[in-house]
């Protein structure tokens, strides 16, 4: 009998409303060897996470049409069965972060920021070894 080795890559939801980011955070991931299903606003988001289909990991915005991704991390917070959750945001104050982090995000992201260090976060969170983490966007002068 042989052994068979399953190529296994873990499976992202991405939920971004603005398309050129969205398309270019999905280019991305999928370099860095990862699935990932993408989403334009936070409805889609949630039906996403509703379907069978599970996922190992959740990125979101957080201001996003139909619904927040606040609302949505709040939607599942009593959810056993939810994948890790980080938030991205161009609008993070302090209140934001707090408020992510007691919902159950394990991060919170200042947009803009460094692709290299969202891997490393995506990587951290995925090992399990994750406990929550605030990433300040990186200053374009």
């Amino acid at each position: 009998m042989e052994a068979v080795c399953l190529d296994v890559h873990p499976h992202i939801l991405l939920a971004e409303d603005d398309p050129e980011l969205l398309e270019l955070l999905i280019f991305v991931l999928l370099r860095a060897g990862y699935q990932v299903t993408g989403c334009d606003n936070g409805l889609q988001l949630l039906e996403e996470l509703e379907r069978v289909e599970s996922y190992d990991l959740v990125i979101s915005d957080l201001r996003m049409p139909a619904l927040t991704g606040l609302e949505v991390l709040e939607s599942q917070f009593d959810n056993s069965q939810c994948p890790p959750f980080i938030c991205m945001t161009a609008f993070g104050d302090e209140k934001t972060h707090a408020t992510a982090q007691k919902l159950g995000a394990v991060a919170t992201i200042d947009k803009p920021f460094d692709l290299d260090d969202m891997i490393e976060l995506i990587q951290t969170t995925l090992s399990g070894k994750n406990t929550h983490h605030y990433l300040r966007g990186v200053d374009h002068d």
